[in-house]
């Protein structure tokens, strides 16, 4: 997801239902209004909506919500192109809906940030320890007691 960026000029935020029930807040970088002329869309970003009902204690079904997703996870893949074959209808986002998506991206974005520096730390430590010869680096088993080296280095 290194690529986005929401203040791009001709990003368009779209909401795409397909026909396997799918529902995808993505970006365009071009406002497809029709799918009767295209044959394939490129989607940035993709989210999948994951609706999710809202109960009482009782039972009572009160409402709906949604939980957003990487839509294909297991890539690191920004932009995805799929055949209008499969796509039920497309539109725009609502405001809301917009800002929503655009913050989840954004923290996705800067928890892979700390994750990969994370990484970087880990491994340029691994890297130190194995520069280290035989003999220069030490282990100790038991807490060195200072009270018993004093009093033996004293007598």
């Amino acid at each position: 997801m290194h690529s986005y960026n929401k203040y791009n000029e001709g990003t368009y935020y779209k909401i795409v239902k397909l026909k396997t029930g799918e529902t995808i807040l993505c970006t365009m970088n071009h406002d497809v209004r029709s799918l009767a002329s295209e044959t394939h869309l490129q989607m940035n970003v993709p989210v999948q909506v994951i609706p999710h009902q809202e109960t009482r204690r009782n039972g009572q079904v009160i409402g709906e919500s949604f939980v957003l997703r990487p839509w294909i996870g297991l890539s690191d893949s920004d932009e995805f192109t799929i055949s209008t074959d499969i796509v039920l209808t497309i539109g725009s986002l609502k405001k809301e809906v917009r800002q929503q998506y655009v913050n989840y991206i954004e923290h996705t974005i800067e928890t892979q940030k700390r994750q990969e520096e994370q990484i970087e730390r880990e491994e340029a430590a691994e890297n130190l320890l194995r520069e280290i010869t035989p003999g220069e680096l030490y282990f100790v088993d038991e807490p060195l007691n200072m009270e018993n080296n004093h009093d033996e280095n004293q007598e």
